[in-house]
């Protein structure tokens, strides 16, 4: 079973801060959407003033309902460096991947919901990011990774393992 909806790269990314990354990502997405960047970041931006979407160290979830006949997508951003991810209800902190989402308004909330929570513990794995981290120059080497991240999606939605047995998953 497919978990991940389909999944642009953006790897490795050169940004210097939080407003380029959302305006690289902003790009793809209005592409992909055929809205324009200033509306895909305005919905990242106002998603992100109800709260942090960092949720561990170094790994933000940024996600919006984009009105659009496109289904829902994902783009993942490797950056090369480290930014700062600030956030007015948090700490400053750094982040060099992203996993944005850009949700079909046709989509059930829950799914959504659901999906969200299962990447926040498939996306804690170190060993995970780590590799992601290393790959990030290796498109096909990131997209492995992402078919890893599917199988681990789709065994946590199924109750078929738990956080703590993510910890430690075995790549090829």
């Amino acid at each position: 079973m497919i978990v991940l909806p389909k999944t642009q790269i953006l790897s490795p990314l050169f940004c210097f801060s939080k407003k380029r990354l959302f305006e690289e990502i902003a790009e793809c997405a209005a592409f992909i959407t055929k809205k324009t960047s200033k509306e895909i970041i305005f919905a990242l931006n106002e998603r992100e003033k109800l709260g942090t979407t960092v949720f561990f160290q170094g790994v933000a979830i940024p996600h919006a309902v984009i009105q659009s006949s496109t289904p829902t997508f994902a783009i993942l951003s490797i950056l090369d460096k480290p930014i700062t991810f600030n956030s007015i209800d948090a700490d400053e902190q750094l982040v060099d991947i992203a996993f944005s989402l850009f949700i079909s308004p046709k989509d059930d909330v829950e799914k959504v919901e659901s999906l969200l929570k299962s990447l926040t513990i498939v996306l804690s794995n170190v060993d995970l990011l780590n590799a992601l981290r290393l790959s990030k120059n290796e498109k096909q080497k990131v997209e492995v990774i992402l078919n890893q991240i599917d199988l681990l999606l789709d065994h946590v939605q199924e109750g078929l393992v738990d956080s703590s047995e993510i910890d430690n998953p075995h790549f090829q």
